[in-house]
């Protein structure tokens, strides 16, 4: 787990230490834009109040489609037939293919 993951986590768990029970379900669910890793509220504890979650570490190939896009702006600089170039080049066959995978699901 990279170490932006676990400041996330630990932000969640502080963020919501102090959770009004009436306004969660079991079901509802967590979704962190940055990694795309995603929490299920699977149970409440009625005498304690202790949430439980289910995490779910799945690639999100809408993230991987937004990051080969970025990477790919990034490199529109490299001109040429360097090797920075093909990459780039490599780089948009990837996010092609993501694209297209996208599409089937």
């Amino acid at each position: 787990m990279k170490r932006s993951e676990l400041k996330n986590i630990v932000r969640e768990i502080v963020e919501d230490a102090y959770i009004d029970l009436s306004k969660v379900k079991v079901g509802d669910t967590k979704t962190d834009p940055e990694t795309g890793v995603t929490s299920t509220l699977s149970a409440v504890d009625p005498d304690t109040g202790k949430l439980t979650w289910d995490v779910s570490y799945e690639v999100d190939p809408k993230q991987v489609y937004d990051k080969l896009d970025q990477l790919v702006n990034y490199m529109s600089a490299a001109k040429g037939n360097t090797e920075l170039s093909q990459i780039k080049d490599i780089l948009k066959k990837l996010k092609n293919q993501t694209s297209r995978l996208m599409k089937k699901s």
